[in-house]
């Protein structure tokens, strides 16, 4: 069964779709059309419809496969429940068998929920999971649409499902769905690498079947001055930063000094450049050389920063940072580079004069012009809806303390799940309570992150005010896109005068223009492929199954990771927290056997022998800063006979801990705990291994995992081992010695010289030196 659209009357017919259900748009008809049984991505402007789009092709895939289900994916809760929303008002299909799945929801009511629907709304971290864990499968999914889909890069979700769905499903068929692909035709390539897309659908506002729909948006970008005393603050952290870049020129790691042409990315380069330098050389006047260059670049990034904040933000953004960092080194976490830069006199100046301007209730200009365009906003319609959007979390909370009681504002934050220090974020149900309460009118302004850029549907939304710049082209045509969507619209774009404002926009604004021209020559590209074609019946095909990889296949791309033949004979139980991490996708696209559990020893149980924890190196480094480390490893070893670490990555890059005592905790790792460290390049390298131990282990010694432990207290003999074995010339045997003839840590440290001589293996100088580290009075640094 096919859908009709009756033209003459914009109604669409079919029996999935309720009664009188108007096609607004001719251009969704067409769109439909072209694509019918390939994978397709839909590119088209915000505010136009594409979930029109998606839910004709679903209701279609329902009427040609009547006991397949489809799956409508996006990356937020919110908008899942948009999506949820759209099919519940326009199709007939039961309720019951449309269902938004939520990662709060139980997996085994998951594997209930499944069983019975018919379309599935989910975000793709829980789809993942699910997989994952095989509480669903893909096999019987004839459609899945994936929303936003320029996400679809790197590790994110989205091509892991993509993969796992053409690899499984009888009748595949994806449609993605975006605004803003990316502003090359490179990226826009990758994603339809991806998600495996044959045909790209593209419209943009000059089409004659979209033009008559688009509303008016009038953009307009207003500039401000700052203020004397922000300039003060700026010239001094401007002249400690082109020092940073004179001294990081002189020594041949940036090619120019002038803060106009070093960018954030460049100084992140040449960090990676000190790096690798490091790893290689055995001079000590070029170590002590280039160790230097990485405190300069460390902190040249902090400068940059502080400048942007002063610049972009105001003073009480710059202060917040500040307050931050003075927290760390109050808390000694704080590396040698950040000491250092904040016990600069300058600096410590600056700090100063901030407090000053903010004593003085001295704002950045921009907060002002907001306040002056929301009031003159609202007078003009109180009906309106206001849309603020801003990069830093801090600015949005300066920005609601700022507004809150002003006239005729009601204003309210809206930022992401994370909760940062004190600042708590919003769960998923807080942020679909605060949207609708926006379109009810409860509040009238909403101060955003980057969580609203993305898909929200708010028609009342009739003004967007940037207050800062983005140089993403993405970014901005989501920003704007939340306006103009069912009635003119306004943007506002705030911006500083002769700050990096200026350059972000410029920036932004050539991205976008080469992101058009790159649509424009894949569209016309893509025109040969539709030629002749001119009514509905030509494109309706048998389907086809595309369930191949691309040829191309690159093994460090978690999409593209080729399938072990035997890998499903084999199984790991895996902590559910190692989700976040590529490797357990990998195992899953490797073809192993995966049961998520909360664990409370291990990340990955291979046996009930062999327990694996897997450390990244900035995990490994930052356990041994906060004393994680030595703790999980005692757990890990009490439960495990062969107990592994995993280190992944190089723990020596980027950290402010010394190389000895890296090297000092990975060999009491291995001489006193006993444990295999077993070191691997990427989340790809560390799958591989750990499918490999899987298969030597479960081939020798036949069974699936088990969980057979509970959570056990650390063993005192072996605390006691491991106390005395960290006394210097005292090995792993000496240290039994000593605990079996003197029974306990005070008798050993009670003992005189003569005592200790009388160990086994115990000779004058250790005895001597056991004798003298007893005896020490500690002495405090601080």
């Amino acid at each position: 069964m096919v859908i009709s659209v009756v033209s003459n009357e914009s109604f669409i017919s079919h029996p999935l779709i309720k009664e009188n259900t108007v096609l607004r748009r001719e251009y969704q008809e067409n769109i439909f059309i072209n694509c019918l049984n390939t994978n397709c991505m839909v590119i088209i402007p915000t505010g136009l419809g594409k979930t029109i789009v998606g839910l004709m092709l679903a209701v279609q895939r329902l009427s040609e496969f009547p006991n397949s289900k489809i799956i409508l994916l996006a990356p937020t809760k919110p908008l899942v429940n948009q999506h949820y929303s759209s099919f519940l008002d326009l199709t007939v299909i039961p309720p019951e068998s449309l269902k938004a799945i939520t990662g709060t929801t139980a997996p085994e009511k998951r594997r209930e929920l499944w069983e019975d629907l018919q379309v599935a709304f989910m975000t793709p971290q829980v789809l993942q999971n699910d997989i994952i864990s095989n509480v669903c499968s893909l096999k019987d999914v004839s459609l899945i649409i994936f929303d936003e889909c320029h996400r679809a890069v790197g590790d994110y979700a989205y091509c892991f499902i993509a993969k796992k769905y053409m690899e499984s499903a009888r009748n595949s068929q994806i449609l993605g769905l975006t605004a803003s692909p990316g502003s090359t035709e490179g990226k826009i390539n990758e994603i339809k690498t991806n998600l495996y897309i044959k045909h790209i659908e593209i419209r943009t506002e000059k089409d004659s079947d979209v033009k008559p729909y688009i509303q008016k948006v009038d953009n307009e970008w207003i500039k401000v001055k700052l203020p004397s005393q922000f300039l003060e603050i700026k010239n001094i952290i401007v002249e400690k930063l082109r020092t940073n870049y004179k001294f990081l020129k002189e020594v041949d790691l940036l090619a120019s000094s002038d803060l106009t042409k070093v960018v954030r990315k460049d100084l992140l380069k040449v960090d990676s450049i000190i790096n690798s330098r490091l790893r290689s050389t055995r001079d000590d006047n070029e170590k002590y050389q280039l160790f230097a260059a990485k405190k300069s670049t460390a902190n040249a990034i902090r400068l940059s920063h502080m400048d942007e904040l002063i610049e972009t933000q105001g003073v009480s953004a710059f202060h917040d940072y500040v307050e931050k960092n003075k927290d760390k080194i109050k808390r000694n976490t704080a590396n040698k580079s950040l000491l250092e830069l904040f016990n600069d006199p300058d600096i410590k100046h600056i700090i100063k004069l901030s407090e000053s301007v903010i004593s003085q209730n001295i704002v950045h200009p921009k907060l002002e012009k907001l306040q002056d365009l929301l009031i003159t906003q609202l007078n003009e319609n109180e009906q309106s809806r206001i849309l603020v959007f801003c990069h830093f979390r801090d600015s949005v909370n300066n920005i609601v303390s700022f507004l809150e009681g002003k006239e005729n504002i009601r204003v309210h934050k809206f930022v992401g799940q994370q909760t940062k220090s004190s600042d708590k974020g919003l769960t998923q149900k807080e942020q679909l309570q605060i949207i609708q309460e926006f379109k009810e009118g409860i509040y009238n302004t909403l101060i955003a992150t980057s969580v609203g850029e993305e898909g929200l549907d708010i028609a009342e939304c009739d003004l967007v005010v940037f207050y800062d710049v983005v140089p993403s082209a993405i970014r901005s045509i989501q920003r704007r896109g939340r306006t103009g969507r069912k009635k003119e619209g306004k943007v506002f774009i705030l911006m500083a005068e002769g700050t990096r404002d200026e350059g972000y926009y410029w920036a932004e604004k050539s991205k976008e223009r080469t992101m058009k021209e790159s649509l424009r020559k894949m569209k016309e590209n893509e025109l040969p492929a539709k030629a002749g074609q001119s009514n509905l019946l030509n494109f309706i095909e048998k389907p086809k199954k595309e369930n191949t990889a691309p040829s191309n296949q690159n093994p460090e791309t978690s999409s593209d990771i080729p399938k072990m033949e035997d890998a499903n004979h084999f199984s790991i139980i895996c902590d559910t927290r190692e989700t976040v991490s590529p490797v357990v996708r990998n195992l899953s696209l490797i073809g192993v056997n995966l049961k998520l559990e909360q664990l409370p020893v291990a990340d990955y149980i291979i046996s009930e022998r062999v327990g694996v924890e897997r450390k990244s190196s900035d995990d490994f480094n930052n356990s041994i800063k906060d004393g994680r480390l030595f703790n999980e490893l005692f757990e890990l070893r009490n439960n495990f006979e062969r107990p592994i670490l995993v280190l992944e990555g190089n723990p020596l890059l980027n950290t402010p801990i010394s190389e000895n005592a890296v090297y000092g905790a990975i060999t009491s790792i291995i001489l006193n705990l006993g444990i295999l460290v077993y070191k691997t390049v990427d989340p790809y390298e560390t799958a591989i291994f750990l499918y490999q131990l899987a298969k030597k282990e479960q081939s020798e010694n036949k069974g699936d995992p088990k969980l057979r432990f509970e959570k056990k207290p650390l063993e005192t003999s072996r605390l006691l081992e491991y106390i005395v074995a960290g006394i210097p010339g005292i090995n792993a045997l000496r240290a039994k010695n000593l605990l079996r003839d003197l029974t306990s840590l005070q008798s050993i440290f009670n003992a005189d010289i003569g005592d200790l001589l009388k160990i086994e293996n115990i000779g004058k100088k250790i005895a001597q030196e056991i004798y003298r580290i007893s005896r020490y009075k500690y002495k405090s640094d601080t």
